[in-house]
């Protein structure tokens, strides 16, 4: 019976960890329910002398819970306490997840190899219901392919993804099983050049680029400590040139005031505004426009007005035609009207600005929006409806915010409040719309201050140092990951980004079986 009973938990103990592997890429109830299985067996496990004796000679396992313990001392000096348990309700998984990780019987090798294939097929399923989803619901936006979980999150789980599979390669002894890897690695590069995943390719970028260095830092041989470098070079001055020659083929312009064209084939003036200096796909935006003639044309080829807004009601039609004939190297006139497709048409009308963002593979497309992002930031001071100069705007008032709070900060329950009122002081064009920082690492100064933020840089690096996990590929890889994205993102203020941080650190550090400095009980 005492078999059998082992037994039993054992394999419920493995289906929530299977319902959190694929939760985590797909979907929170997922996550939810892994959650409370995993609890909920290890209450009902019992044998808690050793699991009380395992815990307090863990000294890793206390330096990992400091992170959610800082949360827990956040409360001592918060004000608003509906907010501050809501976070550390949130934040529990950084507490159970680690705690049951660590008293729980460490994973065989295919154990653990088979696992991360769970996680693969999370990966899988959301990656490929997205897909179906965005094409069928004729979808305009291609990060709406990350249905249940946030954009940036599903990127993380795309990178992850790829360098499991990569892993994996090297240890799947069955040709039919590298095959399937190797098919299943396809799909997830095509999945992030179709979308146009450029914070996906950066870190995957710069996480080949570490494995390689530290690669050609492990081998002996002088070949692969010179050759192993040289491909990085190699590769990362490619990345570069592309990048640099789509820059500067979007903002090389060919015009002429003194030669330009002054009137239309219908014999009315064209306005060529270049004091406007906005470029874009190698032209000025506000040359060769003539309104009299859009607005007729347009009014012809629409049931939307032409001073009106798109079906989103995010953009006016008039700028977006512009910028949309603009891109296509056609006028803005009549007879660039006339020129466009129906599809174009619609596009307009969904608020695409530039045909380029329509590109079956979204690298250059993302590319181009950032660009147009920058450019309006910095003429009209636009934020709103763009990635980067948000960022901006909030990192600015993040910076000021920490200021008046350095040591301890505001607080677990005050970090929105005290945000929020910011925004409001500096009169951000951001106000009253709830957003964060959108970097992590700022959130910990706020939240908590120097001490609070260098606590929680303790808790996560110094057990990934004393067991010298960098030596580990996937662990480093990701860290390398989780880093890239606090850097960008509130990441561990959702329960997908939280979550996937909760449960991989734990799970590399408490049941990877690799670990030789690991005292096993």
């Amino acid at each position: 019976m005492l078999i059998n009973r082992f037994v039993v938990h054992r394999v419920v103990f493995f289906i929530a960890l299977m319902f959190l592997l694929v939760g985590i890429p797909f979907c929170r109830p997922f996550m939810s329910i892994g959650g409370i299985l995993l609890v909920a067996n290890w209450f009902l496990e019992g044998d808690f002398v050793r699991k009380w004796y395992q815990t307090k000679n863990n000294k890793l396992l206390f330096i990992v819970l400091l992170f959610f313990f800082v949360y827990l001392m956040g409360l001592v000096y918060t004000e608003n306490y509906p907010q501050a348990w809501k976070s550390i309700w949130l934040k529990i998984p950084l507490f159970f997840i680690p705690v049951i990780f660590a008293t729980t019987k460490p994973l065989s090798t295919i154990e653990f190899h088979n696992l991360l294939k769970v996680y693969l097929v999370g990966v899988l399923i959301s990656s490929v219901y997205g897909f179906i989803h965005y094409h069928q619901n004729d979808l305009i936006d291609k990060r709406e392919i990350a249905v249940y979980i946030s954009y940036i999150r599903f990127e993380m789980n795309l990178c992850l993804a790829v360098f499991i599979s990569l892993y994996l390669l090297q240890k799947e002894k069955y040709r039919w099983q590298q095959c399937l890897l190797l098919i299943y690695l396809a799909w997830i590069f095509y999945l992030i050049i179709y979308v146009g995943a450029l914070t996906a390719l950066i870190m995957l970028v710069l996480s080949f680029c570490v494995l390689l260095l530290k690669k050609a830092f492990e081998k002996k041989d002088r070949l692969h400590r010179i050759l192993l470098p040289l491909v990085f070079l190699l590769g990362i001055s490619g990345a570069i040139l592309y990048t640099y020659v789509l820059v500067k083929n979007y903002y090389t312009v060919d015009f002429d005031a003194h030669k330009a064209d002054v009137s239309t084939v219908d014999g009315n003036p064209y306005v060529h505004d270049t004091n406007c200096m906005l470029i874009e796909n190698g032209s000025y935006v506000y040359t060769y426009v003539c309104e009299l003639e859009l607005k007729e044309a347009w009014d012809q080829r629409s049931r939307l007005p032409y001073n009106g807004m798109d079906i989103h009601n995010e953009h006016t039609i008039k700028n977006t035609l512009m910028r949309y004939l603009n891109s296509k190297g056609l006028r803005k006139d009549r007879v660039g009207v006339e020129s466009l497709s129906d599809n174009d048409i619609k596009n307009i009308e969904n608020g695409i600005a530039n045909v380029a963002y329509v590109s079956l593979m979204g690298y250059k497309s993302r590319l181009y929006g950032l660009l147009w992002e920058l450019s309006d930031y910095k003429k009209n001071k636009v934020v709103s409806g763009y990635t980067l100069p948000q960022r901006i705007e909030l990192w600015k008032n993040a910076l000021l915010l920490i200021k008046q709070q350095p040591l301890l900060g505001v607080g677990s329950g005050d970090i929105n409040d005290a945000f929020a009122r910011q925004l409001l002081i500096s009169d951000s064009p951001l106000k009253n719309t709830n957003k964060l920082c959108h970097n992590q690492f700022l959130l910990f100064f706020i939240g908590f201050g120097v001490v609070g933020f260098f606590v929680i840089m303790f808790s996560i690096l110094y057990p990934f140092i004393k067991r010298k996990a960098y030596r580990y590929d996937l662990f480093l890889i990701f860290m390398l990951i989780m880093f890239f994205s606090m850097m960008t993102d509130d990441t561990l203020e959702r329960q997908d980004g939280l979550t996937l941080f909760a449960f991989f650190n734990a799970y590399f550090l408490f049941l990877m079986p690799f670990f030789p400095e690991k005292k096993r009980e």
